[in-house]
């Protein structure tokens, strides 16, 4: 009889939307960018927690939190469905509109990414961080505007990249802005190649499938998110967070565009 009753106390929980076990938590993904793709997940938590715990408590929920190392399994992620949110850098946004998911909210701050090259260089080889990166779909636009005829060397993170030029793989290398200054104050050897467009930050992306409610209440409850939070969170991230106000679609036009003619938009 105590098997019985279990089993249909689990039918009811299958069937009834007030009794399902996804409706009890918010499911959260978080890539920090390829400065600190390598981190540990069990640094990382601790640092993350708490800003995945104000996001679920907004909406009644409690967070479940996953820790991403690449933006391409942060984007399979998505393509499958399995996250509420993700909180990823914007090219993620971009790519969400046709993923049953579109931007609430995204850092008040642009990332400034800095494209450097050996002084003086004939630049035949490029490094980047992964494909469909900021500082990837940023420097392509750029070098295709300027008809520069140079080959594209893909890595996975910032450090990476640091050491294919310095190893002379490449003669040329997208930083973010912290990268870029501190590999030019150090040495002589670099200098600031072709200007890159700024873009907007990391974004908060939600599912489609949340209400129009709860997507309400998670812009209010990230735009005004306790600093300390976020200046704890800070530290599993390169690129600055600080305020986050809510997303303007105009923000993405020059990243869109990037990405499109990196033909990362196209249907596969």
């Amino acid at each position: 009889m105590k098997w019985r009753s279990y089993i249909a106390s689990l039918a009811l929980t299958l069937v009834l939307p007030g009794f399902s076990f996804a409706a009890e938590s918010l499911s959260i993904g978080i890539f920090p960018g390829t400065g600190t793709a390598e981190m540990l997940r069990s640094d990382f938590r601790p640092l993350a927690q708490p800003f995945a715990d104000e996001l679920a408590k907004a909406v009644g929920r409690k967070s479940q939190l996953t820790m991403y190392r690449s933006l391409r399994n942060t984007n399979r992620s998505m393509v499958k469905g399995r996250k509420d949110l993700y909180f990823a850098p914007p090219t993620v946004a971009v790519a969400a509109f046709d993923k049953g998911y579109s931007p609430i909210a995204r850092v008040e701050d642009f990332i400034q990414v800095t494209l450097v090259r050996r002084k003086g260089a004939n630049v035949t080889t490029v490094v980047l961080t992964e494909k469909q990166s900021v500082p990837d779909v940023l420097t392509r636009l750029v070098l295709k505007e300027n008809k520069e005829n140079v080959k594209f060397m893909n890595v996975k993170t910032q450090s990476d990249v640091i050491l294919a030029m310095k190893r002379n793989y490449a003669q040329a290398g997208a930083l973010g802005g912290k990268r870029a200054k501190a590999l030019l104050e150090s040495s002589d050897d670099y200098e600031e190649w072709y200007p890159l467009p700024r873009s907007p930050g990391f974004t908060l992306v939600a599912s489609d499938q949340l209400s129009a409610s709860d997507r309400a209440k998670l812009e209010e409850a990230i735009t005004t998110i306790n600093p300390k939070v976020v200046q704890k969170m800070q530290k599993a991230f390169v690129a600055k967070l600080g305020n986050f106000v809510a997303d303007k679609d105009a923000e993405f036009k020059t990243l869109h565009r990037a990405m499109d003619e990196a033909g990362y938009l196209k249907a596969k």
